[in-house]
């Protein structure tokens, strides 16, 4: 990854923090989040970029990251974010901003403007997006998929999400939906 950046835009892992996890973790547990937060705030700490936006689960230690950032001289700022900007769903996220400059006021003028200026319903709702349930494509995806579940050994393994991707692709391919990044065509490897 360059170090050369202005702008991190990150959401770090947020299995141990999520409020559908019965076995949380807090943000110094060496779970998986607080792995991958650590890992990104250590390249935060060498690379200096100006701003770092910070996306995860509102259950998150908001004030345990904010700290870290405070502790490598950021000025930081969090709050929650809903369905109330623009958003066609309805999970809440929480979001911080940290600046590189020790008591600089943008994170709090950001987050003023968040939750003042940057409110708005969803123009479309999340079912503006969905296929109707009567719709035959649906009828033939759930077809395909059972039919593919039957024909395979069922285990208690892991995922195997290079399997998940293929059918993602194929679903693509048949929809004539394009390429999944069609403004940098972006490609694995």
């Amino acid at each position: 990854m360059p170090g050369d950046i202005d702008v991190l835009l990150v959401g770090t892992s947020c299995v141990d923090f999520s409020n559908l996890n019965s076995k949380k973790k807090k943000i110094n547990d060496k779970g998986q989040s607080g792995v991958t937060f650590f890992g990104m705030l250590s390249w935060v700490e060498k690379h200096r970029p100006s701003f770092v936006i910070l996306e995860n689960v509102c259950s998150a230690p908001w004030d345990d990251i904010k700290e870290c950032f405070e502790n490598i001289n950021y000025s930081v700022s969090h709050t929650r974010v809903t369905k109330a900007y623009y958003i066609p769903h309805t999970r809440t996220r929480g979001y911080l901003i940290a600046v590189n400059e020790r008591d600089s006021s943008i994170p709090e003028t950001w987050k003023d403007w968040v939750l003042k200026k940057l409110k708005r319903p969803a123009s479309s709702t999340l079912d503006d997006f969905l296929l109707p349930s009567d719709d035959p494509r649906i009828h033939q995806a759930r077809h395909k998929l059972t039919k593919e579940s039957n024909n395979r050994e069922r285990t208690t393994r892991n995922a195997d999400w290079a399997r998940c991707e293929s059918r993602h692709q194929r679903a693509r391919l048949e929809e004539g939906l394009g390429n999944k990044r069609p403004l940098t065509n972006w490609e694995d490897g």
